[in-house]
């Protein structure tokens, strides 16, 4: 769901699985994009 959010605002994603559960994969150029697009869904905090 959180990928599909990037995706609605222009951000490329892909999800994995981390060590400790699932994960978000951008581009490094787009981190701050997507952290603040994924705070404004309730994603993160």
């Amino acid at each position: 769901d959180a990928v599909r959010a990037l995706w609605k605002n222009g951000v490329y994603a892909e999800s994995g699985m981390g060590c400790t559960g699932p994960i978000v994969m951008v581009n490094e150029e787009k981190v701050e994009k997507a952290s603040d697009i994924l705070a404004k869904e309730g994603y993160i905090s």
